[in-house]
């Protein structure tokens, strides 16, 4: 079966393209610089130059795909220009919708994320429960816009089934965004913890969701995807027993980072760097839903990974590169 891959450059996407090659799939990638990508990507794989922002790049990469795995998307919580964030999370969603509707595309798979969804501090997400009132980041926003425009379109005949995963880490040539702080811990790079903590999921189970959604989940289904809850303080701590050292960092005082990042975030977009930590990072952080992936399991056959054995994957993968 022909399938489109969007996003292959991401960790989810990535981690798609190789699982479907593997599959026997003919499979095709939408990148915006080949040249570059190449490095990263299956080998057996048709590369297509195209922007998910630019909608007139994306019919050639439609042309005779049954399949669509949107995977593409901003993932970071801080951006120097946040409408970034609109422009490629909901626009580009928009654009790979019409142009999916145009090609006679059978089915779409778009990765979402458990942002969209409603729930108290400390509270448990399920599909039910859409959250209808604007979001507090720029990020989430997008991403609620994004799936809007998904239904509309879905709403024209297009099948769509919507996976959304929480912090999504493992091994891969990747570096997201939990990858990338566990790198920084290996590194010795994280001078204080913010407080608060994250759903995770490791990609494996990311992956085994989207294949069994395009194959049999429900259209116009939603399905949450995550393995557990860890608080920053659980994944300094289970990054510091596999990596040998016993010392983690201190958690930082929340007034004290509010106080960093409402200076910093104005000075780092007037100068381009990017700060210790934002305030949408911090907001995020300070969320701490957990994630009911019951729904996943049962419909998809979806299979949550102990985090100690994830953690040992993808630790081990990260040292091996540093």
């Amino acid at each position: 079966m022909r399938t489109l891959v969007t996003g292959a450059t991401g960790l989810v996407g990535n981690a798609l393209a190789k699982r479907l090659c593997e599959r026997g799939h003919a499979v095709r990638i939408l990148v915006r610089d080949p040249s570059k990508a190449a490095a990263i990507l299956p080998k057996d794989v048709d590369v297509i130059a195209g922007d998910i922002t630019e909608a007139a790049t994306l019919p050639p990469a439609l042309k005779d795909v049954e399949w669509v795995f949107h995977a593409a998307g901003m993932p970071e919580q801080w951006q120097k220009d946040d409408s970034i964030f609109d422009r490629v999370n909901r626009q580009g969603t928009a654009n790979v919708m019409a142009a999916a509707l145009a090609a006679g595309v059978r089915r779409v798979v778009y990765t979402s994320t458990m942002d969209v969804f409603a729930a108290a501090n400390g509270g448990t997400l399920v599909e039910s429960n859409i959250d209808t009132h604007p979001k507090h980041t720029a990020y989430e926003r997008s991403k609620q816009a994004a799936e809007r425009e998904a239904d509309t379109v879905r709403a024209q005949g297009v099948e769509v089934v919507f996976i959304n995963p929480c912090a999504v880490y493992g091994p891969s040539p990747v570096q997201g965004t939990l990858n990338a702080l566990i790198l920084k811990l290996l590194k010795g790079q994280v001078p204080m913890l913010p407080p608060g903590g994250m759903s995770v999921v490791y990609i494996d189970g990311v992956v085994d969701a989207h294949l069994a959604a395009a194959e049999h989940g429900g259209d116009g289904e939603r399905y949450l995807i995550g393995d557990a809850f860890m608080s920053m303080c659980d994944i300094a701590q289970e990054t510091a027993r596999l990596a040998g050292w016993e010392n983690v960092p201190d958690e930082a005082p929340l007034w004290l980072l509010r106080a960093i990042a409402m200076v910093s975030a104005p000075l780092a977009r007037v100068f381009g760097f990017t700060p210790l930590v934002s305030p949408a990072e911090l907001t995020f952080l300070q969320w701490q839903p957990r994630v009911d992936a019951s729904k996943a399991q049962r419909e998809l056959g979806f299979q949550p990974m102990p985090v100690r054995a994830g953690f040992e994957k993808t630790i081990e993968f990260l040292r091996q590169r540093m």
